[in-house]
Formats: structure tokens, C-alpha cells, sequence
């Protein structure tokens, strides 16, 4: 597995270090506002809306983290999170024309697009899943409690299918990308994250430990 900007990189060019990343971008300003806040991770496997309610009912002032087309049905969403800019765009737009929200959401993606409010220019390293991916901006932004919902680290079925893909997985099952392996050197590597981090469903909810 390529691991965009590995953490064997160092620091050098980077904005910002902090919770044992670092990286640039337009970001500077979001370290540590979550202090002592809870923040819910939402991803696209079919057990999201069921666990984002657990989850609320526990932690009913939490900041809401959207992963990528999840984003578009959730009414409460304070931070909308993709690894796809272009896709993202797309779907801020159908959640404007199907629902009217005009809350207050930020977006944050890699790249840099109009839709795009923060951009994580190099951070390092990077997750290859855009669920992770936001777990680790809570982290960075200073969350005392991460809850993932909908990210099982499993290959499930997304929310929108009726049944499993053979050729889809949430870093589970047959592996072949290592974004468990990922996981797993990350959390020895940082373990204060690893503390922080729970899970409503699958390996993730045995791997970080139950809500």
C-alpha cells in the first residue's frame, strides 16, 4: 500500500504539528476548537442511521462529521468530510436542493474546490478512507471523544444497498489496499488517539471499544 505522506516524512513545509500530525493548508485556525467536545463520525454502511441515534441519545450536543454521500440525509451536520473534492461539490448541492438546510456546515477535502471550505493540504500521514480520514481532522481539531457510526472497518453494505458488494469493503475482509494494517500502526503509534475513539458497529467497535 502507498501511504501518502507517510509520517517517515517529517515535518519539514508544514503549517501546523499537533496530536502527532502535521500538515498545511488552510487549516491552521481549526487546531484545537473541539477541546473537550465530543465528535460523531457518520460513514455510509447501512447501520448508520441506527447507530448516528445511539450515538445522539449518549451524546445529544456532539459535532456531527458527514463522510462523503452519507451527508446528504443527515438533518443535524456540522462538518461535511470527503477524500473526493469533485464528489463532494456534487453532493453539497443535492442537499441544499432536496432539503433547503442552510445550516452552518463546513466542508473539508485534500484538494482544493470551490465547494470546499478547508483544505488538508499534506497531511501527514494520510488515511485511505475518507471515514478515517475524518476521525483524524476530530483528532486534530482537539475532540476529547470520537464515536464512529457507520464505520466498521468490515465489508457491510452501504446505506443505500440492498445487499453487500463483492467488490466493496470498509478496510475489512480481503484487505488487499491495508487500510486496517493502517489502522492498526497508527493507533501503536498514537495511542492517546486510540484512547479517544469508540465504535457503534463491527471490527471497529472491537479494535477502539463500544460507545
Amino acid at each position: 500500500m502507498t501511504v501518502r505522506n507517510a509520517a517517515s516524512m517529517g515535518t519539514y513545509g508544514a503549517a501546523w504539528a499537533t496530536g502527532g500530525y502535521c500538515g498545511s493548508g488552510n487549516v491552521a485556525s481549526l487546531i484545537g476548537t473541539l477541546a473537550g467536545r465530543v465528535a460523531i463520525v457518520a460513514g455510509g454502511a447501512h447501520t448508520v442511521f441506527d447507530d448516528l441515534e445511539v450515538a445522539l441519545e449518549k451524546h445529544s450536543d456532539a459535532v456531527v462529521f458527514a463522510v462523503n454521500d452519507v451527508g446528504m440525509f443527515l438533518p443535524k451536520l456540522d462538518h461535511w468530510v470527503s477524500l473526493h473534492h469533485d464528489k463532494l461539490a456534487v453532493w453539497k448541492q443535492v442537499r441544499w436542493l432536496t432539503t433547503r438546510h442552510r445550516e452552518d456546515t463546513k466542508y473539508h477535502s485534500v484538494d482544493a474546490n470551490p465547494a470546499i471550505d478547508y483544505v488538508w493540504e499534506g497531511l501527514t500521514p494520510l488515511f485511505t478512507l475518507s471515514g478515517y480520514f475524518a476521525m483524524q481532522i476530530a483528532h486534530v481539531m482537539g475532540a476529547s471523544r470520537i464515536v464512529l457510526c457507520g464505520c466498521p472497518g468490515a465489508p457491510e453494505r452501504r446505506f443505500f444497498e440492498a445487499a453487500k458488494r463483492s467488490d466493496f469493503g470498509y478496510g475489512g475482509g480481503d484487505d488487499s489496499h491495508g487500510v486496517r494494517e493502517q489502522i492498526e500502526k497508527e493507533m501503536a503509534r498514537l495511542p492517546d488517539f486510540k484512547h479517544k475513539v469508540r465504535s457503534t458497529s463491527g471490527w471497529t467497535k472491537t479494535f477502539f471499544g463500544a460507545l
